[in-house]
């Protein structure tokens, strides 16, 4: 009678345990923003789904050897959901949630009630947390659920199978890597080096930046108006434009514009070249042309890599992104542009506008002259005073060798 006692307890807390883990499948609808569209929604439910039919399969693929991977892979998904903005990069992150929850879970011995208090108690927790204390924390409890059912799955004993193991190899490589692209594409991340991407939020400054210049269509343009507003702002310029157009740049700086560089080629691989060569064809593009220095550095569409953020900092450089982004390399609608400009804005902000596209020195980017206008009167009438960078983050212009 005793021992029926004991295995009955270890059956409900072991179907608690295993059902308490499901609440990581709900990962995606923690993830969701305060706000969220419909489309938003869409997306989690859709993710929540592909999660547990990816937990499933883990479940029926994995050995007693395999437990303490899932979570890692609960902790893995739940760092990718805090930080990516909600959308189709949900549907991605949910596999990880999915096979975190199946990897945990033990075989389904148990009375199937203590399954279903189990998760109905995980579910329970993760709404109270996320609309008590927001999205991080559910994500959290998702995590604390994958242990917890990790834990029941070592005191069963007994996996679901004893063969397998596409799924959580391929589920951990598939985390490296997604971790590893998000901190290398983000550029509000600081994982792999420092980087600064807005300024003080007390004080009503902004700083407005253009990339990919100089440009013969727009940058001169640009100059002009910012002339006829009274304000300075940032370019980062590309090596081979400012070669190919140094007098574009030269009145840049004849003008009090701040000047900062952004790789030699511009292309979409010469990130990952470990040694990084661009920088130093960059800088010396600066000496040649303008017989200057850049301090300020931004990488080509905010990609970045260990090995970049260390060769920036032994150049005493100060690596720069931005935390508003207005899309404009890939609308023609002024509107548009200014619109999102003056929806993202705030204090301490750094707004990144295109004056060129990839160092092409005749792309037309007729768009921006029509939008900075419209930007400069939005900012205008928000009290918020566009400024240098220099003058809005601290540092210098330029330094002094290069």
């Amino acid at each position: 009678m005793e021992g029926s006692t004991v295995t009955g307890r270890r059956s409900a807390l072991v179907g608690v345990g295993t059902g308490y883990g499901a609440a990581v499948i709900a990962m995606p609808i923690a993830a969701l923003a305060p706000s969220p569209s419909m489309w938003d929604v869409a997306m989690a439910v859709v993710a929540t789904t592909i999660a547990g039919v990816v937990s499933r399969l883990a479940w029926r693929q994995r050995s007693l050897g395999w437990v303490a991977l899932g979570p890692l892979l609960a902790a893995a998904a739940a760092v990718l959901f805090d930080v990516t903005p909600p959308g189709v990069s949900t549907i991605v992150f949910a596999a990880l949630a999915g096979a975190a929850a199946g990897i945990s879970g033990t075989r389904l011995w148990p009375a199937a009630r203590w399954v279903v208090v189990g998760a109905g108690a995980g579910l329970f927790s993760v709404v109270v947390v996320r609309v008590v204390s927001g999205a991080s924390s559910a994500l959290t409890v998702g995590v604390l659920a994958a242990i917890g059912a990790a834990a029941a799955t070592i005191v069963d004993g007994r996996p679901a199978r004893k063969r397998g193991w596409p799924i959580p190899i391929g589920a951990a490589v598939a985390a490296i890597a997604l971790l590893a692209w998000t901190g290398a594409n983000d550029p509000q991340l600081s994982w792999f080096g420092d980087v600064v991407w807005h300024g003080p939020r007390d004080e009503k400054r902004v700083a407005i930046t253009f990339d990919d210049g100089p440009n013969a269509t727009a940058t001169l343009g640009v100059r002009d108006i910012l002339d006829h507003y009274g304000v300075k702002a940032t370019f980062f310029l590309v090596g081979k434009a400012l070669d190919a157009r140094p007098d574009i740049a030269r009145a840049l700086l004849a003008d009090d514009m701040l000047l900062g560089g952004h790789s030699y080629h511009h292309d979409g691989w010469r990130w990952l070249d470990p040694r990084y060569p661009e920088l130093d064809r960059t800088i010396a593009a600066f000496r040649r042309q303008l017989d200057v220095c850049p301090y300020w550095y931004r990488p080509p569409h905010g990609q970045r890599t260990p090995l970049m953020s260390r060769a920036i900092t032994d150049h005493h450089m100060r690596d720069v992104t931005w935390d508003t982004s207005a899309g404009d390399w890939a609308t023609n609608d002024a509107g548009l542009v200014a619109a999102r400009v003056l929806r993202d804005a705030k204090p301490g902000s750094i707004i990144l506008l295109h004056d060129g596209l990839d160092g092409v020195v005749d792309a037309d980017r007729t768009v921006i002259l029509k939008a900075l206008p419209m930007i400069l009167d939005g900012l205008r009438q928000r009290g918020l005073e566009p400024v240098r960078l220099d003058e809005l983050l601290g540092g210098p212009a330029y330094v002094d060798s290069c």
